[in-house]
């Protein structure tokens, strides 16, 4: 009977080892696969509302983010003014959004709880 504690203990020890190795650096977060072209960078705006985003590029309007969704515009290096517009809100966004070469810039599309007119946008450098 005590062996057989010992052989679960230390099957449990393992058991706890492996999971923790695969919680904390096992798994690669692939949420953004897609990387810039040559010579270009990337934009990502990922859509966390509940409301399609209408997209425009230096005033240009590039293809919509549907709701919980996120999409890639290859832009060249630059910073470029990006304005957000929900499709069935009265909520918008638009400010400047720096595209590095060879790198993904992220925008997270977020509601803004504190005025129903605006959304919370974070970026940053993937």
């Amino acid at each position: 009977m005590i062996a057989i504690v010992k052989r679960l203990r230390r099957g449990l020890g393992v058991l706890l080892v492996c999971g923790a190795v695969g919680l904390t650096g096992g798994c690669d977060d692939d949420t953004y696969s897609r990387d810039p072209l040559d010579g270009q960078g990337l934009l990502v705006v990922d859509n966390f509302t509940g409301s399609r985003l209408r997209v425009y590029i230096d005033g240009e309007r590039v293809d919509n983010v549907s709701s919980g969704r996120h999409r890639y515009y290859d832009l060249e290096p630059g910073i470029y003014r990006v304005a957000l517009d929900g499709s069935d809100t009265d909520r918008s966004w638009a400010g400047d959004v720096d595209v590095l070469e060879r790198r993904r810039s992220v925008m997270e599309v977020r509601n803004y709880i504190g005025d129903y007119r605006y959304y919370d946008i974070r970026v940053y450098f993937d």
